[in-house]
């Protein structure tokens, strides 16, 4: 038989050492965060408190509505309405949860604002363009 061995601690502990708790840090810098508020500020007041989206948006007043309506190829209309309403849903969900995964990331985050409100124009237009492309078959 073999003889125990012998370790220089007389008695192990008996529960193993814990991690230590993960702690987050944030990195931020003061120039990013006030241009992010700043930004964020100023698309509130062009949504809410200009004209800007009834002039954005007016082409939604001459859509055809029913079955009244002459078919379009490839049923281009069909996709004006999600088009314009995806963008506006994207723009929105871009400038909320776009600084959260940022500021998380350690990331920029003054852009979001900035791809929101690229995010409105580009289906704005798009949806126009979309309106215009269809009226011709409505008549």
């Amino acid at each position: 038989m073999a003889a125990p061995q012998h370790s220089d601690v007389p008695y192990p502990d008996p529960e193993p050492a814990r991690p230590e708790p993960r702690v987050i840090r944030l990195r931020v810098s003061p120039w990013d965060v006030v241009c992010t508020v700043v930004l964020m500020a100023l698309l509130v007041y062009l949504a809410t408190a200009t004209p800007w989206p009834g002039k954005l948006y007016a082409f939604m007043h001459n859509l055809c509505e029913g079955d009244t309506c002459g078919a379009v190829p490839f049923g281009a209309d069909y996709y004006i309405r999600p088009l314009v309403w995806g963008g506006a849903g994207a723009a929105i969900a871009a400038s909320i949860v776009g600084p959260l995964v940022s500021l998380l990331k350690g990331w920029y985050m003054s852009f979001w604002p900035a791809l929101s409100l690229a995010l409105v124009v580009v289906s704005c237009i798009v949806g126009s363009l979309l309106t215009a492309f269809s009226q011709r078959y409505w008549m």
